[in-house]
């Protein structure tokens, strides 16, 4: 069982979250891909910041993360950094995982973005427009102009432009809490939205894409008026 599931998890070209702590003794989290998994050892490549290799040392502890995309689960494992391959692809050889748990998605914090988005109701086809103000895997927070046809419980279809991507994506929220108005804000409601039927295609878009880019860089998109 546990090396059918090794063998799953870290086939090459499986992408993971690599989470570790700098020689500044701050937590990093980049994205990193399985390059090969042979006898004692996980080859990964190392992640790239800015064009870059991003420094690691022999005996560095890291902590790898791998989605499960059947549900919001995400199994976690710790490995040792042992060589480090220069190279064309800088690679990380790395000890073979030992042990490996599943932790929720929900850890992932919620990263504070400024980032448009249109939404209707099954009831009003008529497109409206709102903010995102913070982001996660699991749902996100809204601020919308006041909706009367917005309440708790309100099924949402909203649809989000992805900064950079060049492509809009389509999901579906239930609306679990209503703010009016929200917090700091005077005239706009705040929206908490939980995802609903997401497909594996979006969740790797949010997780891989743009999850990702944000614990990449450190960055906030951009703030943009309703």
């Amino acid at each position: 069982m546990y090396e059918s599931l090794l063998d799953t998890l870290f086939t090459s070209g499986n992408k993971l979250l690599v989470e570790f702590v700098d020689d500044q003794n701050a937590l990093k989290s980049l994205q990193t891909t399985v390059e090969d998994l042979e006898g004692e050892y996980l080859v990964l490549k190392t992640p790239v910041v800015n064009n870059a290799p991003v420094s690691f040392r022999e005996s560095q502890e890291l902590t790898l993360l791998r989605l499960e995309k059947q549900n919001q689960q995400a199994y976690v494992t710790n490995v040792v950094v042992i060589d480090i391959c220069q190279g064309e692809n800088e690679l990380l050889v790395c000890s073979k995982p030992m042990k490996i748990d599943k932790t929720s998605l929900r850890r992932f914090a919620r990263f504070d973005v400024g980032l448009p988005f249109r939404y209707k109701t099954k009831d009003n086809e008529i497109e409206r427009s709102g903010r995102i103000k913070d982001l996660s895997l699991s749902g996100c927070y809204a601020l919308i102009n006041p909706d009367s046809q917005v309440e708790k419980g309100t099924l949402l279809e909203f649809i989000v432009a992805m900064p950079g991507k060049g492509s809009e994506l389509v999901l579906n929220g239930n609306v679990t809490r209503t703010d009016n108005p929200a917090k700091g804000e005077q005239y706009l409601t705040g929206l908490a939205i939980d995802y609903q039927d997401l497909l594996d295609d979006d969740r790797e878009t949010l997780y891989y894409y743009y999850i990702f880019q944000l614990q990449l860089t450190g960055d906030s998109a951009p703030a943009t008026d309703l």
